[in-house]
């Protein structure tokens, strides 16, 4: 179960299209321990163990019983979107959403933290989406 929450600073456009990714995820994809994706519109999140400034992180807690935690800042989507155009702006965040989302499965299953790994399944999942948003 996913538990979305979107700061009222995160621009209009990105937090409207990261809902319906959300809710996309929620429809097609199992997610069997409880989520919380926090979204914020500042420049970047801080990483809870190196404390470095990161677009996006996951909280793994060592009791699968708590809840785990992705945060994804939205703060440079202007930016983005002026070097890259809107298609590739938006990509950008969900790609980061995805990245977080990765983590979590990794976690779920028991696995290491793998970046390679989520780097790619990221981009997969991402392409997935928005191809479906294509086909219907």
């Amino acid at each position: 179960m996913i538990k979305l929450s979107v700061r009222p600073t995160v621009n209009k456009l990105i937090a409207k299209k990261i809902t319906n990714y959300i809710e996309w995820l929620s429809k097609n994809y199992d997610f069997p321990l409880p989520v919380d994706i926090n979204i914020t519109g500042a420049k970047f999140v801080y990483n809870s163990i190196t404390v470095e400034k990161v677009l996006g992180t996951f909280y793994a807690p060592f009791n699968k019983e708590e809840r785990s935690r992705i945060k994804v800042s939205t703060g440079d989507f202007a930016h983005l979107m002026k070097l890259h155009g809107k298609e590739d702006a938006i990509f950008y965040i969900l790609e980061t959403i995805s990245h977080e989302v990765q983590h979590y499965y990794q976690w779920v299953d028991d696995l290491d933290f793998d970046e390679e790994d989520a780097a790619y399944g990221a981009t997969d999942l991402t392409k997935e989406y928005m191809d479906s948003l294509i086909s219907d």
